[in-house]
């Protein structure tokens, strides 16, 4: 039996790392379940599309929807596969780093390889992505293949930028970089990387024609959701570049050091280099990616670490192979701790969120089909494991991902509109004539997209939208929780769709939502009265609501119930007065009017109302102990 190199066998402590941080941050993206929904909706026999009976392409995975379907088609689990299948890609990108590395690294210099190696097997971001159920793994896999091949001058280029395509609409974008790098490098027609990209076109096309037949389109709707340049998209790609810099890219010196020796590198590392540099600029240029945890560096992850290697050779480069490796060896054991150190907060905490969102997400859904039996319609702007856990149902994606009127005639920017989101597409009149069900905002009751904000203007939503609650438990195990809120129909929408409603007073509401979430009541109700001052009547009784409570939390109890009241006298179906006057008249011992909201608590949130007679019961307890 022939025996592994011992080359070979070093790289095998790297691939441990992964596959323990791997299996450290374990969980499924949100968004990937956008493409499971339409893998479970192909096998049910509902055809290629999110809603049934809507032809969309809100996925831009094409040829991993399809790989998903093949293992589906077969009577396996395509979720486990999906993960299973990208920690396999993400072992891969650290073969491929090595193989790649192998090309500048060798004779005397051939221990620098294991810096990129391990550079790689310790990154958080390629941990965090690869069994997240997404092709972030796989499509990164086929770029730096790409790489690898063209290094190499292999005509299997045309296969990796096929599946490249195929698997992502950028991996045109790729075979371009490469022409591009090709032209420059040898200052000629890039006829070998030309002749590839062509052969890849060509063998697109099937896919290419059924984009055409079927969709009507060759761009994936999110294209259209998603598309658009200006400043402000440039700051946030700048920005979202600079963090990966600051995270794994030591700020730039992989990239800066290497162009100072310029003239001393070989035709293929300033290969390596130039395709790094343009693949920034892309990233820069398109703003970023709304997932912020480096998604869209994962095919450079390797590249990078090959160049901060180069650049240590670089500087090394005068000493002996001996020196050079005694001061190798001693730069890199801080250059891995900082790869894993500085990002890790950041990484931790967006990996803690997802786990909760997609948690509470589906539980919410448990509680709306519980509560709800009938096949009722949502609009909702994280569409994820919402949609799949909804199967059957229409769920309109307020962002438009999924959805061709919002992301093709997008209503303007509202102008003084502040907002953090990358998907600004939204058309508020659209939506409320569709009338869905229910509407839900990504942050419960806190207005946080724009196309979640942008309700707030229209009377129709106030009017015809009332909030319903769910009681979701916390991870922490003492009965704590928070409020899954939905807005449910009450009313028809009538009347013309226009907004009524000033943006000021939009923007006041969030801000005193932030300061309310916080628990930061006093300067929560500063805004809010910033706001009912900016808003004509009639005024969101939400907003109203919000104040009050943050009234009851301060201790002004006389306040609060007085603003309670009055909510009710105005709309009898606002739950959450009834909930919080419901409690002050038990504890009071007022059981008549304790009984009439208890009477609209039942008629309104059923299912939550065990828990608010809980509270109220430790309440009671709680007052008779004090003595009062």
């Amino acid at each position: 039996m022939k025996k592994i190199p011992l080359e070979y066998l070093l790289i095998l402590p790297a691939l441990i790392i992964f596959s323990w941080l791997a299996y450290h941050y374990n969980f499924i993206q949100d968004d990937a379940y956008i493409s499971y929904r339409y893998v479970a909706n192909y096998l049910n026999g509902n055809g290629l599309v999110y809603n049934i009976g809507e032809r969309v392409e809100g996925f831009t995975n094409f040829g991993w929807v399809i790989y998903l379907i093949l293992w589906g088609s077969w009577g396996l689990d395509y979720i486990i596969i999906s993960q299973v299948t990208g920690f396999l890609f993400g072992l891969g990108i650290i073969i491929l780093t090595f193989l790649i590395g192998r090309k500048f690294f060798y004779d005397d210099r051939r221990w620098y390889v294991y810096g990129p190696v391990y550079l790689t097997g310790i990154n958080l971001s390629l941990a965090y992505w690869s069994p997240a159920g997404l092709e972030t793994a796989a499509f990164a896999f086929l770029i730096m293949w790409s790489v690898y091949l063209y290094l190499n001058r292999s005509w299997l280029l045309i296969a990796s930028l096929t599946l490249a395509v195929w698997v992502r609409p950028e991996g045109a974008l790729v075979a371009l970089v490469m022409i591009i790098t090709e032209a420059v490098l040898e200052k000629r027609f890039p006829s070998f990387t030309f002749r590839c990209s062509l052969a890849a076109l060509v063998m697109s096309l099937p896919m290419v024609g059924f984009k055409l037949f079927y969709y009507g389109s060759v761009f994936p709707n999110p294209f259209y959701a998603k598309t658009g340049f200006d400043l402000e998209q440039l700051h946030s790609g700048l920005e979202y570049t600079g963090r990966f810099m600051s995270h794994y890219g030591f700020y730039g010196a992989g990239l800066i050091i290497p162009l100072l020796f310029i003239r001393r590198l070989s035709s293929e590392l300033k290969m390596v280099w130039l395709f790094t540099v343009l693949y920034i600029l892309y990233i820069v240029i398109v703003g970023g990616d709304v997932l912020k945890v480096h998604r869209f560096f994962i095919p450079l992850l390797g590249l990078s670490a090959i160049l901060i290697t180069v650049s240590i050779f670089l500087l090394l480069n005068r000493w002996k192979p001996s020196t050079q490796y005694v001061i190798l060896g001693i730069i890199m054991v801080p250059l891995l701790a900082l790869t894993y150190l500085l990002p890790k907060d950041f990484v931790d905490h967006y990996n803690f969120y997802e786990k909760r969102l997609t948690k509470k997400l589906a539980a919410q859904v448990k509680d709306l089909k519980d509560s709800d039996p009938r096949n009722f319609t949502v609009a909702i702007a994280t569409i994820g494991i919402f949609g799949y856990e909804l199967l059957g149902h229409d769920i309109i994606d307020m962002v438009g991902l999924t959805d061709t009127t919002i992301a093709r005639h997008s209503e303007d920017p509202i102008p003084g509109m502040e907002t953090t989101w990358k998907e600004r597409k939204h058309n508020t009149r659209y939506l409320l004539k569709r009338a869905p069900d229910y509407i839900i905002f990504s942050t419960g009751i806190k207005p946080s997209a724009p196309a979640e904000r942008a309700l707030l203007l229209y009377p129709q939503f106030l009017n015809s939208y009332r909030a319903l609650g769910w009681f979701y438990e916390g991870d922490r195990g003492d009965g704590s929780g928070v409020i899954n809120v939905a807005f449910k129909k009450m009313k028809p929408v009538e009347g013309e769709i226009k907004p009524v409603y000033p943006i000021a007073y939009v923007q006041y509401y969030k801000t005193g939502l932030d300061y309310y979430t916080r628990g930061e009541y006093r300067d929560a109700i500063k805004y809010f009265d910033q706001a009912l001052a900016a808003s004509p009547r009639p005024y969101n009784l939400n907003l109203i609501y919000n104040k009050a409570y943050s009234h009851m939390q301060l201790g002004e109890h006389n306040i609060a119930r007085s603003l309670m009241n009055n909510i009710l006298k105005q709309d009898s179906l606002i739950f959450s007065a009834h909930k919080e006057l419901y409690m002050y008249e038990m504890v009071d011992g007022d059981l008549s009017k304790a009984e009439i909201h208890k009477r609209w608590l039942l008629e309104l949130v059923p299912w939550y109302f065990p828990r608010i007679d809980s509270l109220v019961t430790q309440m009671v307890k709680a007052k008779r102990q004090a003595g009062y």
